[in-house]
C-alpha cells in the first residue's frame, strides 16, 4: 500500500513538473516575441513613412495580402478548435476521434505555411522585400517590412514545430495506448499550439490592419 502512494506521489511530481516546464517554456516565448513587438510599435510611432494609423501597404500588395491573412487567421484559428477536440478524444480514449481531430490540425498548420509562402511570393512580386529598389527609396517602409518578415518568419518557424510535434504525437504517440501520460503530452502540445495561436491573432492587426 505505502508503495503505491509512493509511486502515485512520484507520478504526481512529474506531472506538475511537466506542466511548469511547458509553461515556462511559453512564457519564455512571450518574452521573445513581446520583445520584438515592443521594439516593432516603438520603431513605427517614430516613423513619419509608416506611423502607427497610417496603411503601411500602398494598395498594389496590400489587399491581396490582407485577405491571405484574414484567412490564415480563420486556418489557425480552427485548428485550435480541433486541437481541443484531439485532446478531449484523448482523454476519452476515443483513437479515432483523436486521429481525425489532430490529423486535422496538422494539415490546417500545413495549409497556414502553404498561404503564408504563398503570400510571400506576391509581396516579393509587388518589391516588398529588403533590398529592392522600391524599400531603399522608402527607409522607413523598411523598417516595416523588416519586422513584418522577421516576426512572421519566426511565427512560420513555431507553427512548423507544432506541425512536426502533433504529426510525432499521432505517428508513435498512439502506439502505446492512451495512458495518463499520453494525454499529458497532448495536453502540452495543445498548449503550445494555442500560444501560437495567440501570437497570429496579434500579429495580424498590427501588420494588417493599423
Amino acid at each position: 500500500m505505502e508503495a503505491t502512494i509512493n509511486t502515485e506521489a512520484v507520478f504526481s511530481r512529474k506531472i506538475e513538473a511537466g506542466k511548469l516546464g511547458i509553461w515556462l517554456f511559453i512564457l519564455s516565448e512571450i518574452m521573445l516575441f513581446g520583445g520584438f513587438l515592443a521594439s516593432y510599435v516603438m520603431l513605427r510611432l517614430g516613423s513619419s513613412v509608416c506611423a502607427l494609423g497610417t496603411p503601411a501597404w500602398p494598395q498594389a500588395g496590400y489587399t491581396g495580402g490582407l485577405l491571405l491573412a484574414t484567412l490564415n487567421t480563420l486556418v489557425l484559428i480552427t485548428s485550435s478548435f480541433t486541437m481541443v477536440k484531439a485532446y478531449v478524444a484523448s482523454r476519452q480514449k476515443n483513437a479515432s476521434g483523436f486521429s481525425l481531430n489532430l490529423s486535422v490540425t496538422i494539415l490546417l498548420g500545413c495549409l497556414f505555411l502553404l498561404i503564408k509562402a504563398f503570400e510571400y511570393t506576391s509581396k516579393y512580386y509587388h518589391g516588398y522585400f529588403p533590398g529592392t529598389e522600391f524599400m531603399t527609396a522608402n527607409p522607413g517602409l523598411g523598417i516595416f517590412i523588416s519586422f513584418y518578415y522577421g516576426l512572421t518568419g519566426l511565427h512560420a518557424l513555431h507553427v512548423i514545430v507544432g506541425v512536426l510535434w502533433n504529426f510525432f504525437l499521432l505517428r508513435f504517440g498512439t502506439s502505446q495506448g492512451f495512458r495518463e501520460t499520453f494525454v499529458r503530452k497532448v495536453e502540452y502540445a495543445g498548449l503550445y499550439w494555442h500560444f501560437v495561436d495567440i501570437v497570429w491573432v496579434l500579429l495580424y492587426p498590427l501588420f494588417y490592419l493599423v
